[in-house]
């Protein structure tokens, strides 16, 4: 009886391994997913010190066929937000609803725990003890100085670009450092989609900025697509409220503002939404095209 339970014993532990070995071999076979008319590569920054970015770039259907250049939609986050970004824009534009454009994605491929805690240093110009525990912070600057001096010469020399119509999409965090670039540097980009962005940050630092350049310059000629969801925190909404308000009553000359509110949406649900409608609102299809 003992030898038979001691035989029956082997018998399953050996199927066990021979199970566990089959998994492995299946999954070893498994083919990486590969979007239509992308491309990746990575960029080591000077400075962003001991970063390396991941950048992924969606081509437009027909790019390798033609010879025309396209305006660059950039967006932060890239890690989780590039495929989503890929996936709407190639919808629209097959429904021709926007113009053909590039997609790249600014991300680290280092897994969505190495992103989390790693986004706040690129995203958050400066510090603030708002931001949740475990993300670094303070290094926009820095981030802001990789895009135009590292990031914009590679794409620009390596795709057929239409630099002075680039935008710049982000969501929360990408969002803040969005209105921050917008009111720092809009030179940088012709559009901006604005995604649910953290105004309260530093002592609501960003109306600070808005203010300061409205005191300086009158003229905006900019695209800007301001979004949040009407289920996300009032907290949080209310100074998105009091940037867009101020944003209006200044009435820059050629500044073109579309402000959104998408009934429905919370914090995490809405930027898949949103996108959508930002990229009909920045890259609208001129009539008869």
């Amino acid at each position: 009886m003992k030898k038979n339970c001691l035989t029956t014993i082997v018998v399953v532990f050996l199927l066990l391994c021979t199970n566990e070995m089959r998994a492995q071999t299946a999954q070893a076979q498994l083919n990486r997913v590969c979007l239509d008319n992308t491309e990746q590569f990575s960029i080591a920054s000077d400075y962003v010190k001991g970063e390396t970015y991941m950048i992924q770039v969606g081509l437009p259907i027909g790019y390798a066929a033609s010879d025309k250049s396209y305006p660059v939609f950039y967006i932060t986050d890239g890690d989780i937000s590039f495929g989503m970004t890929k996936g709407i824009a190639d919808l629209l534009m097959i429904g021709r609803e926007i113009q053909d454009i590039i997609v790249v994605g600014i991300g680290y491929g280092q897994g969505l725990k190495y992103r989390q805690e790693t986004r706040g240093r690129d995203l958050i110009p400066g510090s603030d003890n708002l931001i949740a525990e475990g993300e670094n912070a303070s290094g926009a600057d820095n981030f802001i100085q990789f895009i135009q001096h590292e990031l914009f010469p590679v794409i620009n020399k390596n795709y057929r670009t239409i630099p002075d119509s680039s935008a710049i999409g982000g969501h929360s965090l990408g969002g803040m450092l969005n209105s921050y670039i917008l009111f720092k540097q809009p030179e940088l980009f012709n559009k901006y989609v604005i995604g649910s962005p953290l105004i309260y940050w530093d002592n609501h630092t960003i109306l600070k900025l808005e203010t300061e350049y409205f005191n300086r310059y009158k003229e905006l000629n900019r695209t800007v697509f301001v979004y949040y969801g009407s289920q996300e925190n009032k907290d949080f909404t209310n100074p998105i409220d009091e940037f867009i308000q101020n944003i209006q009553t200044h009435n820059y000359k050629g500044l073109r503002l579309v402000p959104r509110i998408f009934e429905g949406e919370t914090h995490m649900s809405v930027p898949s939404v949103a996108f959508t409608h930002g990229l009909k609102a920045v890259f609208k299809r001129p009539a008869g095209i």
